[in-house]
């Protein structure tokens, strides 16, 4: 077989590039198209085809001047050409899909309002990308989420408030209206002619210390002087919720959850407070080492979902 070994080398590296520069002559019915098509020169694309039919000891193409045929055994080539093609294709894309597939896990931390009524969508789309990657969420409040990325028992936090570790970085990614919810019986909706000393010495429903949203309302109080009376504390927004809608008291809570919870008829605005905006954010280790490929996918899918200039 000594055409075999006239193309030793042709046959070492599977001369790929003659089987596309066939296909695509077969397909466009000429050298000339195929050449500028492949940004190969004329004579390139002749050598290619030459080679091919030595290897295969047939004629591929009929052609001259005025004429331009695949043979029967060119079809057989062009046939099994493309197959082999799509083959290489199929295991590129096997091979990059095999290196760049997520897997293993993603431990998440998210307070409570984040954790209820934002993160659940983001998990779901995800889940849907990425089935491999096992997902672990807890929900507390900001202080303890914030504390265990610290001590990297979570990979990624999602809180609402300021974050104060130094060794964290938090990046915002949505803006959130903290509003008033008052009982639909309560006084407060009965006096037209409301006055700063009738927001003096009310019962306000609260949530536990370390919440984002306790912090905001504790704010609120400082900046309108207001004195609370009874404080009543219910360590979920739910609970703070069904409170208000008991009588029990008055509060302030994200506007995505009164929303959230049907509980927007409770939304009242009260004289001298005008509503406040905070941030829900990403919190990372600072030193971006610490950062899986699990979590910084997982940062695009948030930054995609929430696009967010960072106004902190």
């Amino acid at each position: 077989m000594v055409i075999i070994n006239n193309f030793n080398e042709w046959t070492e590296t599977m001369d790929i590039e003659s089987l596309q520069t066939f296909v695509k002559v077969i397909e466009l019915e000429s050298f000339t198209k195929a050449s500028r098509q492949l940004n190969l020169s004329q004579p390139t694309v002749s050598f290619h085809i030459k080679s091919l039919e030595e290897h295969f000891q047939t004629t591929l193409i009929d052609r001259t001047p005025k004429r331009f045929q695949i043979t029967y055994t060119g079809d057989i080539v062009y046939q099994r050409a493309k197959q082999i093609l799509g083959l290489l294709d199929k295991a590129r894309t096997e091979v990059y899909e095999f290196h760049h597939q997520l897997r293993g896990e993603i431990r998440i931390g998210a307070s409570y309002t984040v954790g209820e009524y934002v993160l659940p969508s983001l998990l779901k789309t995800f889940d849907d990308l990425y089935p491999d990657v096992e997902l672990r969420v807890a929900i507390k409040n900001t202080e303890h989420i914030n504390q265990e990325v610290q001590l990297h028992e979570l990979d990624i936090g999602l809180v609402e408030g300021q974050v104060k570790q130094n060794d964290l970085s938090s990046h915002p990614f949505m803006e959130d209206e903290m509003v008033v919810v008052v009982p639909a019986d309560h006084p407060l909706r009965h006096r037209k002619d409301g006055n700063f000393k009738e927001l003096q010495d009310q019962t306000w429903i609260c949530r536990e210390h370390g919440s984002g949203t306790r912090d905001v309302m504790e704010s609120l109080w400082d900046s309108y002087n207001i004195r609370p009376g009874k404080l009543i504390t219910i360590g979920s927004n739910h609970g703070v919720i069904q409170g208000v809608k008991q009588g029990l008291g008055l509060s302030i809570i994200s506007k995505t959850v009164a929303e959230h919870s049907d509980a927007k008829e409770l939304i009242y605005p009260l004289p001298f407070i005008k509503s406040a905006t905070r941030f829900f954010s990403y919190v990372i280790p600072s030193d971006e080492k610490e950062i899986s490929k699990n979590v910084s996918v997982f940062i695009e899918l948030v930054k995609e979902r929430y696009p967010f200039n960072d106004k902190m």
